[in-house]
């Protein structure tokens, strides 16, 4: 009866986290949800999915995927995966991947010899002003339509 109950619990334990599992493999993300979010989507592997407006010109090593408007382009790196197929071009394209986050400090903030300067070497308030952009490195992808 012991023996019974411990593969019943197993079992259980089992089935109960596949079931999770599966939720969150569901959730598809937009591009704009992705912006949203991306704080704490960083180093997790999601689904999204938005219109490919264009793919890197040196062999499609990079897909450009937009949101709602072309202010939210997310840029998706396929080195892993492969390259990207011509045919994503201005289709949806669903991509299951790593997010990403870099810091960026804007060319403005840099002087002319290409130094951050700052009063007692402590570096300026523009240095202070970097902008976090995100990316995404593709586990896979589909075309969603063509």
């Amino acid at each position: 009866m012991k023996k019974l109950f411990v593969i019943l619990a197993v079992a259980l334990v089992a089935f109960t986290a596949c079931q999770k599992q599966a939720q969150q493999a569901q959730v598809i993300y937009s591009i704009d949800e992705v912006y949203a979010q991306a704080d704490s989507l960083v180093g997790d592997t999601i689904v999204f999915q938005g219109v490919c407006s264009h793919l890197c010109k040196h062999g499609g090593r990079k897909a450009f995927l937009m949101g709602s408007d072309e202010s939210r382009i997310l840029r998706v790196e396929g080195a892993k995966m492969g390259n990207f197929a011509p045919e994503c071009i201005n289709n949806i394209v669903r991509v299951r991947g790593i997010l990403n986050a870099v810091e960026v400090i804007p060319e403005e903030n840099v002087s002319d010899d290409g130094l951050k300067h700052g009063e007692d070497d402590n570096g300026c308030e523009t240095e202070k002003k970097a902008i976090r952009k995100y990316f995404a490195e593709a586990v896979s992808y589909e075309i969603i339509t063509e």
